[in-house]
């Protein structure tokens, strides 16, 4: 992997230390959620061999984790290619909510791409938003596993507002094949990606993936994620 992100990096981090209000929440709810291990132990400790397809949390809660995990959930091609490293380490924040939870705009900006990411298990239905929060900045989040009428009901270089409703979380059957939740992701460089962008590293390179990924949680403003 190779990326040149000092200067916004920096920029980000300054911008973190000195901003007075945080984004909001994708899904209302997240500031409050119970964390969700999918790491080996995690699994274990629920009787696990893989995330469910058909689980979600109990009626009205909130289950969330993942950033910088080492996930035993990922078996498929698309993360584990034959003769290749597989891929382990989780990039975004999962928030795990019934499907047709609302997903809401965390800051200003527009849309810079929609796309249907349709392999198995990947994000199915997408967005990524394009955000300016100060001169010189700018950031990317990416909305993964939605349902799929964003693909008709945004497009590239439509404006959003903060608070803004801009998809809901997909079913199974339509959301690349999981269990319904968000994977939310901050970019710094979308590296001349659109509407995609890996959401898992391999664990060579993982410091790499995650410094160019910054911590969803600090993003928004969280005690924890």
């Amino acid at each position: 992997m190779e990326t040149q992100i000092g200067p916004a990096l920096t920029t980000y981090r300054h911008w973190l230390a000195t901003r007075t209000t945080s984004p909001l929440e994708p899904i209302r709810g997240l500031s409050s959620a119970r964390h969700l291990p999918l790491d080996r132990k995690g699994l274990d400790a629920r009787g696990w061999s893989d995330l469910p397809l058909d689980w979600e949390p109990g009626a009205g809660e909130i289950h969330a984790g993942g950033y910088g995990e080492d996930r035993a959930i990922y078996d498929t091609p698309i993360f584990n290619p034959p003769g290749k490293e597989p891929r382990t380490i989780h990039l975004g924040l999962d928030v795990f909510a019934a499907a047709g939870t609302p997903v809401f705009a965390p800051l200003d900006g527009r849309v810079h791409s929609v796309q249907h990411n349709d392999n198995a298990k990947d994000y199915g239905p997408t967005v990524i938003l394009e955000h300016q929060p100060v001169e010189g900045l700018q950031v990317w989040t990416l909305y993964g596993h939605l349902a799929r009428d964003v693909l008709q009901t945004l497009q590239a270089g439509d404006r959003v507002s903060t608070g803004q409703q801009i998809a809901s979380l997909g079913a199974n059957d339509v959301n690349g094949g999981w269990a319904p939740h968000l994977h939310f992701q901050i970019m710094l460089d979308l590296q001349g990606r659109t509407g995609d962008f890996p959401g898992v590293a391999n664990r060579s390179e993982a410091a790499d993936w995650l410094t160019l990924c910054p911590d969803p949680g600090e993003f928004l403003g969280l005690a924890s994620a």
